[in-house]
């Protein structure tokens, strides 16, 4: 199945692009202008989730810099922290290259490991 929708954005675009009167197409001008503005304090806003998400992503940095040549599995690393392992999982992908990721067989199965990069 399909997504047909569209954001407002693309409807005030499409009005506009239609030229239907020289009214709708101020009101779109408008609209558009509107939402470019609330989507650019968005961007600029420093919320809650942010926060929190550079934090977890800074005691991840923290725990492989204390513990730094060892290799960690990320049910490990989120163990230690206190975090949920997919949170460890996307705060090692965030940190790009400050983490190495490689895999190795614990237990006759492939598991992926974080280590601190060189």
């Amino acid at each position: 199945m399909t997504n047909n929708t569209i954001t407002a954005r693309q409807y005030f675009q499409n009005v506009l692009d239609a030229h239907l009167s020289a009214e709708m197409d101020a009101l779109s001008e408008k609209y558009i202008k509107g939402l470019d503005a609330r989507n650019e304090k968005r961007k600029s806003a420093d919320s809650k989730e942010k926060r929190e998400v550079a934090a977890r992503r800074e005691s991840v940095l923290q725990y492989l810099t204390e513990h730094k040549g060892e290799s960690f599995t990320r049910d490990a690393i989120a163990e230690a922290i206190g975090i949920s392992g997919a949170a460890v999982s996307s705060a090692c992908k965030a940190l790009g290259d400050a983490v190495s990721k490689s895999e190795v067989k614990i237990d006759k199965a492939r598991r992926v490991v974080y280590t601190l990069a060189e």
